[in-house]
């Protein structure tokens, strides 16, 4: 298996090699960052969909783009990085985020939240106009979906219908928990290629049909996505798939599968847990979203040089004491709430700090408006 990601080969692999391919991955993200630090669960977390990328799109011809890219540690191990790894967050080591001078298959710097499906957009928008088929595979997470500008991105999408697979990584807020069988078959069913076209043509015959056939047809047509989760998406003119299992690999690699063949914009839904495998973290946001290095065995945190207080750390210290003294003092913090330490701030002044997760122009206007009576 070593072998095997050493050379790239993940591509076109057979499912019981990927479940291989997966555990030797996961091994590897924990030994590095139990040593070096690191993003932990959300990298975990995130294994079997990147594995299932990796194998269902060639690396060569379609760009694989990471929203904030911490999560993508499997991405770096897989595109001949494997030893480089242990290097990890080191001077002159490989970056914890992507970097495209790193390597040509890290696509697109990132960092910031929210920003990939845009990127995304304009690289589809682009070979459309060359007449390429690739496709760009985007992977986002579901915080990246609190931010208007990713909002701005799928509306551009759903009105000029560009290839993009767009992959929701939700791992935290569960946007839309699956309700059965029903669902998981209507929601495939509806990513088709065929429906799609079938749904078109339809539409095209009841536009030369009196207004209540037309009516008649809107309102079947609203009822029955009515029964999937995915209606935010197809109202935007998204094609929905999910949601899925994204720790199970036969379900994530059919998802792409079925994403590679639809001409136009597509969304996958993969519900994962963070920290998937690693028992001591699963689930668990707050201590294992960023580490520092640790005991493999015990979770414990390895003692290390005190280091000084960060500029957030001041920032949140110095408003508790404020807002505590002056009830007209109010503040604000953008990233998730419970790894932000402002949150704690948060906790004990709720009506004082507001968390405002990646709505970072959000925050900064409403605190223009917020100034100005008073406050």
């Amino acid at each position: 298996m070593e072998c095997v990601l050493k050379d790239l080969e993940v591509y076109g692999l057979e499912s019981a090699q990927l479940e291989k391919v997966c555990v030797l991955l996961r091994e590897r993200i924990l030994e590095v960052v139990s040593h070096n630090g690191g993003h932990l669960s959300s990298s975990l977390g995130a294994i079997e969909i990147i594995v299932g990328m990796h194998n269902v799109f060639d690396k060569d011809k379609h760009p694989f783009i990471f929203d904030t890219s911490h999560q993508a540690y499997a991405h770096k191990l897989l595109t001949g990085r494997f030893e480089a790894f242990s290097t990890l967050r080191q001077t002159g080591g490989i970056s914890g985020f992507v970097r495209p001078s790193e390597s040509p298959y890290d696509y697109f710097i990132a960092g910031h939240s929210s920003t990939a499906i845009s990127v995304g957009v304009g690289v589809a928008k682009a070979y459309a106009l060359k007449g390429i088929d690739d496709v760009p595979v985007v992977m986002v997470g579901d915080g990246s979906l609190s931010a208007g500008l990713a909002y701005e991105a799928l509306d551009e999408l759903g009105d000029r219908k560009y290839p993009l697979v767009i992959v929701l990584n939700d791992n935290e807020m569960s946007i839309a928990k699956p309700i059965g069988a029903i669902s998981n078959a209507l929601s495939h069913l509806m990513a088709r290629p065929l429906y799609q076209s079938l749904r078109e043509k339809i539409k095209n015959i009841l536009k030369s049909m009196p207004e209540g056939v037309n009516y008649l047809a809107n309102r079947f047509e609203e009822s029955f996505k009515l029964i999937t989760p995915g209606i935010l998406f197809e109202e935007l003119g998204i094609s929905y798939l999910g949601p899925i299992d994204g720790h199970n690999l036969e379900a994530i690699t059919q998802a792409f599968q079925i994403a590679k063949e639809t001409k136009g914009p597509l969304l996958i839904h993969a519900q994962t847990t963070k920290g998937k495998g690693y028992k001591i973290a699963e689930g668990k946001y707050e201590k294992w979203h960023g580490v520092g290095p640790f005991d493999l065995k015990t979770g414990q945190s390895l003692k290390s040089t005190p280091k000084p207080l960060s500029p957030t750390q001041v920032y949140s210290d110095t408003l508790f004491e404020l807002a505590g003294l002056d009830d007209k003092i109010d503040g604000g913090y953008s990233g998730y709430a419970r790894g932000h330490r402002a949150w704690q701030t948060h906790r004990c002044l709720p009506s004082e700090v507001l968390g405002c997760c990646h709505c970072r122009t959000t925050c900064r206007n409403f605190y223009g408006g917020f100034s100005q009576r008073g406050f």
